[in-house]
């Protein structure tokens, strides 16, 4: 596997999507939120003529620490626009390294801002925290799960990681890490709240994970098509970050934007498990993605940003 492998060593060095009337109403993001314009601003997209001449149109939502380019330019962008499918991006604040509940107004608003650009419902792909908060927002605010006929979550983390529990393990940390560990209040509120109907969600995750941890319980969510990586190929050997460049991975995500509900492991090619990397990726493009590592390092390391409990989770998800 040597494009894989090549991969593996850049980034240790640091139902079908059918144009369909949208709801008529749809009720502004409650909580924590920025001004209207910075929410829109957030999102990018392809040219609106080119939304709507393709196949579909997918938002992608990137991870913790992580900027668009450093996790989809030489990833999902490539392969889906070589899938016949357009793309739009949504700017995280501060990286995404702050609270997730200030986080997921911005995918809210993205959602609504691609589905609306591209005339009818989208697919969402997000990557670790990226890949909850678009599960948040279609589940609590019904105008946006309206607008969404899939979410693909690529490591995300339903049932907490265990890496929240130690970096809070003093008392002191990152909001976020409170957020997301283990036994947080902001995801019981998540899984306790019922999954949007006519929404398809479908949680990837690898077992060899050493961000969102312990596999396949930390991205496994109730009511979702939970599939781990090694359980279709058993020699797949992507943990957190070379699942972007996960050719299985991708291969679901796509069943899954391109089909009716979640994805289908029955319908994979049968040449799946021999891919090493993304097609059409861009294999020299990925040592961008170790800015996303520094960030993700740094940032939740800074005690500046350390608090001494985790951020009330907002009303309207209680």
């Amino acid at each position: 596997m040597p494009r894989l492998a090549a991969l593996a060593t850049a980034l240790l060095l640091a139902g079908p999507l059918a144009v369909v009337p949208l709801a008529t109403t749809d009720a502004a993001a409650p909580g924590p939120s920025a001004r209207a314009s910075e929410l829109r601003s957030a999102t990018r997209c392809a040219p609106r003529a080119e939304l709507r001449a393709a196949r579909g149109v997918v938002l992608l939502v990137a991870g913790t620490g992580s900027t668009p380019e450093d996790t989809w330019s030489w990833s999902y962008e490539p392969a889906l626009q070589a899938d016949g499918l357009a793309t739009c991006t949504v700017e995280l604040p501060d990286h995404a390294l702050g609270s997730f509940t200030a986080a997921a107004p911005y995918v809210a608003t993205g959602i609504r801002v691609a589905s609306r650009q591209a005339g009818g419902r989208i697919a969402v792909v997000g990557h670790s925290q990226g890949g909850a908060l678009p599960v948040w927002a279609v589940t609590f605010w019904p105008g946006v799960a309206a607008r969404v006929t899939d979410v693909v979550s690529l490591a995300g983390p339903f049932g907490g990681t265990a890496l929240g529990n130690e970096l809070c393990a003093a008392g002191r940390c990152a909001p976020l890490a409170w957020q997301l560990r283990q036994g947080s209040s902001t995801l019981a509120a998540l899984r306790a709240a019922p999954l949007p109907e006519g929404v398809a969600i479908t949680s990837i995750s690898s077992q060899y994970d050493e961000i969102v941890r312990p596999q396949p319980a930390a991205s496994t969510l109730e009511g979702a098509t939970n599939i781990l990586l090694q359980d279709v190929c058993v020699q797949d050997p992507s943990e957190h970050g070379l699942i972007l460049g996960d050719p299985v991975a991708y291969a679901l995500a796509l069943d899954a934007i391109t089909h009716a509900g979640p994805a289908d492991v029955g319908r994979l090619p049968d040449d799946t498990c021999d891919q090493t990397f993304i097609p059409n990726g861009d294999l020299a493009g990925s040592p961008v993605f170790l800015r996303a590592v520094g960030r993700f390092a740094t940032g939740l390391a800074d005690p500046t940003r350390w608090v001494d409990r985790e951020p009330p989770v907002p009303a309207y998800a209680r």
